[in-house]
């Protein structure tokens, strides 16, 4: 029994307030339709304004059917919910558009089987400064969202703030706790708490705004990637305050890496480098985008099937330029070399994440160790520049291959004895 519609508590100025280049209207019914839901009642003490603010257009939260339903001044009343509850629906997502929630918490909201709010008991030092203005509850900070049952909510009379505080207290609403929730983020790879917070003032802009950022950053880094992150946060704080799209950016990275090929193709190693690198940073700030405001789609990932097409045809345009330049004759033999060992590490991979569901770099600190230096895209990329300024490029080229293959040399035994233990352990059928 999963609600797939909700109610929404819309009032200006809180809804419309602004953060990372959308409203917090707009940003919670992006994520509502990423989770599932079909429709969306909104509730609203000044319909005007929330209506102008609906009206106008998004493709990222297109297929949400939003109607707006006017309400007195005050208080929202359990009743004014009650009033909206489809007839067709026993269970009910009630959220307030004036708090920003992880799109984590309101899935994990939305699978629970009883009557719940979500609240957090052990706000973390950092943001609470943010959180300061929740209301208090026996359970900790009410984080503002719930979700109701029909039976339950009909047995309630009141403000719905005081009605959830209630239900809290005598434990007929269960509390889903953020605190409790476990660190790791397996799409993000890394340990990352769920954030939610009231919508800031002028004064906490800032500090929400880099809540944000960090939420949108993947763990589990080579160095290039390290020193790209800093980079690529900044660029999307500016890039979020503008129309561009995650796929535009996708796109433009990608024109970019194939000029990249040209340029190595034809030779003019210097230049195709200096692309090579600004690839390396542009090529995360769609997904950042992305996050930060919400707008993923499945189209989203062909990205890393366009970015193995461009990785391998600078591969294949340096091998080329190498052998006819006579500076390695064997070139393509390390191209060779390259594409088998990264075909072997990919099954390494495959087979690690297809059964335990995590990379290979994340089964411990000796494969964090490894992908920092392993072979990648962005170290390759390092390495060829180390040897164009050494005036050595046809030798990067050769240390290139051979790094991937000492690259799937150490994975191997790794996996090998991961799935092992794992077989090994596995209950008897």
């Amino acid at each position: 029994m999963r609600a797939e519609q909700c109610v929404i508590l819309a009032d200006n100025p809180g809804a419309l307030v602004e953060l990372c280049g959308i409203s917090a209207l707009e940003r919670l019914l992006r994520t509502l339709q990423r989770r599932g839901l079909k429709r969306a009642s909104v509730l609203s003490s000044t319909s005007e304004p929330i209506t102008r603010e609906l009206a106008r257009p998004s493709w990222a939260r297109a297929e949400l059917d939003v109607t707006v339903h006017k309400r007195e001044a005050g208080p929202v009343r359990i009743e004014q919910i009650v009033d909206l509850w489809p007839d067709n629906a026993d269970v009910l997502l009630v959220v307030p558009a004036n708090v920003v929630c992880d799109p984590l918490l309101l899935q994990l909201l939305l699978s629970q089987d009883q009557p719940t709010a979500l609240v957090d008991s052990a706000v973390p030092t950092r943001i609470q400064q943010l959180t300061a203005s929740a209301p208090e509850t026996s359970r900790g900070k009410l984080c503002g969202p719930a979700l109701l049952h029909r039976k339950w909510a009909l047995a309630q009379t009141g403000p719905l703030e005081e009605v959830l505080r209630n239900g809290l207290a005598d434990q007929t609403l269960t509390a889903l706790d953020v605190a409790a929730q476990p660190l790791y983020y397996s799409s993000m790879r890394r340990k990352l708490r769920a954030y939610w917070f009231p919508v800031p003032s002028p004064d906490s802009a800032k500090l929400a705004k880099h809540a944000l950022l960090d939420a949108t950053q993947k763990g589990t880094l080579d160095i290039p990637a390290l020193v790209h992150g800093p980079i690529e946060k900044f660029l999307v704080s500016l890039l979020c305050n503008t129309p561009i799209t995650p796929n535009q950016l996708t796109i433009f990275a990608n024109i970019v890496a194939w000029i990249a090929t040209f340029f190595f193709v034809t030779g003019r190693l210097g230049w195709g480098l200096v692309l090579a690198l600004i690839v390396g940073v542009l090529d995360g700030l769609d997904g950042k985008q992305a996050r930060l405001k919400v707008e993923t789609t499945k189209r989203g990932r062909l990205e890393h099937w366009f970015d193995a097409f461009f990785e391998w045809s600078w591969w294949i345009a340096l091998a080329y330029y190498f052998r006819t330049s006579g500076q390695l004759p064997g070139a393509f033999g390390y191209l060779a070399l390259l594409a088998v060992a990264e075909a072997v590490d990919g099954i390494l991979k495959g087979s690690i994440y297809f059964t335990i569901g995590k990379l290979v770099d994340e089964l411990g600190p000796f494969e964090r160790a490894v992908r920092l230096i392993g072979g990648r895209r962005n170290v390759y990329i390092w390495i060829l520049t180390a040897g164009f300024l050494l005036g050595e490029p046809a030798k990067a080229f050769v240390v290139m291959a051979w790094l991937q293959a000492a690259t799937a040399a150490v994975h191997l035994p790794r996996v090998a004895w991961t799935l092992f233990q794992r077989k090994k352990h596995a209950p008897a059928s």
